[in-house]
């Protein structure tokens, strides 16, 4: 078993069977039983798979030191996952939106059904599994959150257009296309949010200040930036509240950074002023 900074190898070994599994499913079901909203499910098994392969070289990638082109780490390259997986989900709902102009009547197999109920369970392991396996493969969570809703879509969708008419499985392929627009338009905000140096929230400010406060200084000036969920960067100027050596200052200063980073992921620069 290999484990990398607490990512589990055998985790994503099993996510991307799982991943797979559902994915040969619904394009099964897809092409021969006819359901055009199963179809269009199918086609994001392909963009799925690509967000899982590039969440996880670019999680990889993150995870290098600090070097002569990254003095602070290569940690946003995680990001380059969520990237990649909005580049292609857009792509596929260009397809979908392709497909879905296509109105002529068409006949649904009833075991259509059965093959999204088989890709339900499939993709249910592996959202559950990626939730767990760190930060970056959240946004693969979400994206895969998307398989399983429309998993759920499908077997109604599907089910309807074969026992009733094909038009409500046109609906139901016609709603999945909808929400694939909708989640990149979610995920593309958070990524643009963290890309644009937001701050952490006030609570966080509050905690640092309290911490530097406890050993005895004064905050003067505190910048801080999110670099992802549990990295944050930030310069601080601090003054000392009474009388002490120059050695045992520097060593204090060094404690609170060790604390800071240690406790809450703040990697930081201090000064002190006069």
């Amino acid at each position: 078993m290999i484990i990398v900074r607490g990512f589990n190898t055998r985790l994503l070994v099993i996510i991307l069977l799982l991943s797979v599994s559902g994915a040969i499913v619904k394009i099964i079901g897809g092409v021969i039983f006819g359901s055009r909203s199963l179809f269009v499910d199918a086609l994001t098994c392909f963009a799925n798979i690509v967000a899982i392969i590039s969440t996880v070289y670019f999680y990889r990638a993150s995870l290098m030191p600090p070097d002569a082109d990254h003095h602070y780490g290569h940690y946003k390259l995680g990001f380059g996952g969520t990237i990649v997986s909005m580049l292609a989900y857009s792509f596929v709902a260009g397809i979908a939106v392709s497909t879905l102009m296509e109105t002529n009547k068409y006949h649904v197999y009833i075991q259509a059904v059965w093959m999204a109920v088989a890709g339900f369970f499939l993709y249910l392991g592996a959202i559950i599994l990626a939730g767990r396996a760190g930060e970056f493969f959240r946004a693969y969570a979400v994206f895969t959150v998307s398989e399983l809703i429309e998993s759920g879509i499908v077997i109604a969708a599907s089910l309807g257009g074969a026992m009733v008419n094909y038009m409500i499985d046109y609906v139901g392929a016609l709603i999945i296309t909808i929400y694939i627009f909708v989640e990149l338009y979610d995920t593309g905000k958070k990524v643009i949010m963290y890309l644009s140096d937001i701050a952490p929230p006030k609570e966080f400010v509050d905690r640092v200040r309290r911490l530097v406060e406890e050993h005895g200084f004064s905050l003067v000036s505190l910048k801080m930036r999110r670099i992802s969920d549990n990295v944050v960067h930030g310069d601080l100027i601090v003054r000392f509240r009474g009388d002490i050596d120059t050695r045992e200052l520097v060593e204090r200063i060094r404690h609170i950074k060790e604390e800071l980073r240690e406790k809450y992921g703040l990697d930081c620069s201090i000064e002190l002023s006069g």
